[in-house]
């Protein structure tokens, strides 16, 4: 469950959560980008990837394009944001609500306190919908914020990887926003909204890290690392051990944490206006 409304049929809330997922989207993208060109610089770009810092890849950034830089890359994720978000909030409240009518997919999962079993059909539901609609974008993105030119033919460049990040990513976020809303009173504040959220968005990210770090360095193409997943994840481990799977998880965390929070009292509002013009009633 996204929101704090009042539930109505299945496919009106597939509709609404599309509709208020365009502003989560758009938020998310304009806040967060800054920090994300400079964890797929240190992750994905020849130059940063050996051993460039935080703090140090910052002032490379600004010292060679000025505060522009940081926004390198923006139109794709921020056109892209709006459409995949959108459906990721969609396909999460569709399929969660239609499972309603479904006693068994209501059924706790043993050992997840209490998280049911349409929370984890909704984040797969998700997760499928963001990622078809993702992939290009990103591949895009990753592109242009590592100097380069993208070519509309290899769209789904790393697509293995990157849904297989994304299901893990929203089988987390998911299933900790459902933890934070059934155990506690958080999300009846904007200031709870935003730290929950962004909390949630952040640890889900933690979990999922080493597969970011290699859809960045697939899709932005360094086959120097290796033209698998598997051989760049054997070239990450040689050259770098486990801490190079964690590669810009500092900027990471920042954009997760920020984008997610702001985005979510975003949405939530928005959704709280549908209920106040009578679209619940």
């Amino acid at each position: 469950m996204t929101h704090n409304e009042k539930r109505v049929e299945w496919w009106k809330e597939g509709l609404y959560s599309l509709a208020t997922g365009f502003l989560f989207g758009a938020t998310n993208s304009f806040v967060g980008h800054p920090f994300d060109t400079i964890k797929t610089k240190m992750q994905a770009q020849q130059g940063f990837i050996a051993g460039q810092g935080y703090i140090e890849s910052i002032k490379i950034v600004y010292k060679t394009d000025g505060l522009i830089g940081f926004y390198r890359g923006v139109v794709p994720p921020l056109a892209g944001g709006v459409i995949y978000r959108s459906l990721q909030m969609s396909g999460y409240e569709t399929a969660y609500s239609k499972c309603e009518h479904h006693e068994s997919m209501k059924q706790t999962i043993p050992f997840t306190g209490g998280i049911q079993y349409r929370v984890i059909v909704g984040a797969i539901t998700s997760a499928t919908w963001r990622s078809i609609a993702e992939c290009p974008f990103e591949y895009a993105k990753v592109k242009r914020q590592t100097g380069q030119t993208w070519k509309l033919a290899d769209g789904y460049t790393g697509f293995g990887v990157l849904y297989t990040r994304t299901l893990g990513l929203l089988i987390a976020f998911f299933s900790i926003l459902d933890s934070l809303r059934r155990h506690t009173t958080i999300f009846h504040y904007k200031v709870g909204q935003f730290f929950g959220t962004g909390t949630a968005a952040m640890v889900a990210y933690w979990v999922i890290w080493p597969f970011e770090v290699l859809k960045n360095q697939a899709q932005a193409g360094t086959s120097k690392y290796g033209a698998t997943t598997w051989e760049r994840a054997q070239h990450i481990y040689e050259q770098q051990g486990v801490r190079g799977f964690f590669r810009g998880i500092i900027p990471g965390s920042q954009s997760s944490f920020l984008r997610n929070g702001a985005a979510m009292i975003v949405m939530q509002h928005a959704q709280k206006k549908l209920t106040h013009w009578g679209y619940r009633d």
